[in-house]
């Protein structure tokens, strides 16, 4: 009898499933090259929880990155260079991802969006500077926050040694490291995804 008990517990131990793996997805409106250091650090430092990552371009044009095809995507990481366009996030003049966050968010789940900004020069990349950057950018481009479980401010994403912290890349890898959704975001997520079914005639 102690034996079976034995065997029902190892049988049981062996059902818990591994911990799966993402596909992340850059997304960007600046060319694959000004991101290719954090892809390839994504893909050398987080083999252990990211099975695949893809970059994909967004539109330059605000009404285009609105219509953006989210089909296909597991975790979205959008990438925005201040070099390319200005620090306009969203809730500015001239915030390019008013609609396409709220969005994102709503299709994947806030825990499966993340944001990063990068191109900031090195003195803004100071450990004194971060904290105070953060918070004037968490106060006056709220929905970034809102929208998003990853929120990240870097130097170049360009080539190897990618400007980031060691804080923000241990937040880089928690947020890749695919924690389940609550059941509440989950229903949530179906439903936005049934009720773009019935209206548009596709999962977008």
């Amino acid at each position: 009898m102690a034996s079976r008990r034995q065997k029902m517990k190892g049988e049981t131990t062996s059902l818990v499933p591994p911990t799966r793996r993402v596909k992340v997805t850059v997304c960007s409106s600046s060319l694959m090259e000004d991101v290719s250091g954090l892809i390839q650090y994504i893909q050398q430092k987080l083999p252990d929880v990211v099975e695949k990552v893809e970059f994909r371009s967004l539109p330059y044009n605000i009404s285009d990155i609105d219509k953006f095809d989210l089909r296909g995507i597991d975790v979205l990481l959008l990438c925005h260079s201040i070099d390319n366009r200005r620090f306009s996030i969203t809730d500015v003049t001239d915030a390019l991802y008013d609609r396409f966050l709220p969005r994102a968010k709503k299709y994947f789940g806030k825990g499966k969006v993340g944001v990063i900004v990068h191109d900031f020069s090195e003195n803004h990349l100071s450990e004194d500077n971060i904290p105070s950057k953060m918070s004037t950018f968490r106060h006056t481009q709220p929905t970034t926050f809102q929208c998003a479980s990853l929120v990240l401010i870097g130097g170049q994403l360009s080539h190897d040694l990618v400007e980031l912290t060691n804080e923000q890349r241990s937040d880089l890898r928690q947020f890749c490291s695919a924690t389940p959704q609550i059941w509440s975001e989950r229903i949530q997520v179906m439903l936005y995804r049934l009720v773009c079914f019935i209206t548009c005639g596709y999962l977008n």
